[in-house]
């Protein structure tokens, strides 16, 4: 859930303890029933009220769909051992394939997707390459030092290493001096 997901939630949930304590002051008799109904009877008609009502059914089906979407399952690797099973995450390996793609000659900038389906684990990389080197050495250096590290790091054998060369780009332009 991020920040702003919790502010509404603050603020929500601020007004749903002041509407308690309204409920249990009129349940012990502390605030008059008529007191009560004249507020009400004076929002009938105002479209002010209506608005309000549909901001917090807004806010309400938000935050039912931020706190559903927090608490989903990540996909994960499963490695059973004698100790027990040990769940390696699918970022855990993206974050793991992208340094060792930083780490790469030749490699500029990367983009990682890892997949998991029934025939095993898939890698996709989006490259930026630069240009002083071989595109299909540098390439053929990055799926080799991909799949040589994930096996040896999470013990893993990696079905397919894809690689798109979205650009060939040089970061490090010269400066041109001015005289």
């Amino acid at each position: 859930m991020g920040i702003f997901d919790r502010i509404i939630l603050s603020i929500y949930t601020l007004l749903l303890a002041i509407l308690s304590i309204g409920v249990i002051l009129l349940s012990l008799r502390l605030i008059s029933l008529e007191w009560v109904w004249t507020g009400i009877s004076l929002l009938s008609g105002q479209w002010e009220a209506g608005l309000v009502g549909a901001v917090f059914l807004l806010v309400s089906i938000r935050l039912l769909l931020a706190s559903i979407r927090s608490h989903r399952i990540k996909e994960t690797i499963v490695h059973h051992t004698n100790m027990g099973d040990v769940h390696i995450s699918l970022d855990a390996i993206k974050n793991l394939v992208e340094k060792t793609a930083r780490h790469t000659r030749g490699v500029r900038g990367v983009k990682v997707r890892v997949s998991h389906d029934g025939q095993g684990l898939k890698v996709s990389l989006k490259a930026v390459v630069s240009p002083e080197n071989n595109v299909p050495s540098v390439s053929e250096e990055l799926q080799k030092r991909v799949h040589a590290y994930i096996k040896n790091t999470v013990g893993i054998e990696l079905v397919d290493v894809q690689i798109l060369v979205e650009n060939i780009s040089n970061d490090f332009k010269s400066k041109q001096r001015v005289e």
